[in-house]
């Protein structure tokens, strides 16, 4: 991962001389993208109050693929995701999953498991039902864990 918490709207800046040399190009760089005004990920206010809009996750995210293709290298977004408290953030995640998937940039969802409770973000299914989330990252993984 690069510097200021692999941040891909802002990695040029954060990054400007981050540069691996692997000959078996098997080197991968990792950026993280979330949607909130910040970009952190607690999405401390609401959709709106963030200043969210559909295409955000998009906009985000092209810098890093901008920065990839640029720099002739390979990358993936090692964390993204989005509350579980309003379907306009779903919107949001359907969009960008379809243009990583259209980038062929691969990306891990942030969080699942028992351990985080009711964190909005996380994907643990709650009282045997999938959270909202799952619907989206189903459609784009073409498989579910639901263990």
């Amino acid at each position: 991962p690069g510097d200021g918490y692999s941040a891909a709207h802002v990695w040029p800046d954060n990054n400007p001389n981050l540069s691996v040399v692997d000959p078996a190009n098997n080197f991968m760089y990792e950026a993280h993208v979330y949607f909130d005004s910040d970009a952190s990920g607690q999405y401390l206010n609401d959709y709106d109050s963030d200043g969210a809009y559909p295409e955000i996750g998009i906009d985000r995210v092209d810098v890093f693929i901008q920065w990839l293709d640029d720099n002739n290298a390979r990358g993936f977004i090692g964390g993204y995701g989005v509350p579980d408290t309003d379907e306009l953030w779903l919107d949001v995640l359907s969009m960008f999953l379809a243009h990583l998937q259209a980038n062929d940039l691969p990306g891990t969802y942030w969080a699942g498991g028992p351990w985080w409770g009711d964190y909005p973000l996380s994907v643990e299914p709650r009282g045997g039902k999938d959270r909202p989330q799952m619907k989206i990252l189903t459609k784009y993984s073409g498989t579910a864990c639901l263990d």
